[in-house]
């Protein structure tokens, strides 16, 4: 039933509120345990699997985070994005979440300290070097959402 649920929050974000509300409805440890293997197949070495799950996770974050829920989400993408010493797919996947994040959340949704951290994480991922171009793509990108959040 979870992924189910899951599957329609990613295809009816923002149509359907009876999905967001069921989730609001689930158990908070059951929550807690979604989020976490949901913050563990991010880390796919597929793309698509990637995507989806970034989707996914940008979608629950619009519903908890607004409510004060989740608040070590966005820390963790960040330092996700950041660290030199993980794998690129992490990186990619952390850039394009975030990126995902910002799109769907209202600047006010976070801290200031929260929105520095984003754009630290973002910024981080933009050189000129010819290895890590797809990073650059995703954090300019991404960075591209988060022009409202800085006032």
């Amino acid at each position: 039933m979870a992924s189910v649920i899951c599957k329609n929050l990613i295809l009816n974000k923002g149509k359907d509120e009876r999905y967001e509300d069921i989730w609001l409805k689930f158990d908070p440890q059951f929550k807690s345990f979604m989020k976490e293997a949901i913050l563990t197949t991010l880390a796919s070495s597929s793309s698509s699997v990637r995507s989806s799950v970034a989707s996914l996770i940008a979608t629950i974050s619009a519903i908890e985070i607004p409510r004060k829920e989740w608040e070590d989400l966005i820390p963790k993408l960040c330092q996700g994005a950041q660290n030199v010493d993980i794998s690129g797919e992490i990186r990619l996947a952390s850039l394009q979440t975030l990126g995902n994040i910002c799109e769907d959340l209202n600047p006010s949704d976070l801290t200031e300290e929260t929105k520095n951290l984003v754009m630290l994480a973002l910024t981080s991922n933009i050189s000129s070097e010819q290895k890590v171009s797809s990073l650059c793509k995703l954090a300019v990108k991404a960075l591209i959402h988060c022009i409202p959040y800085m006032e």
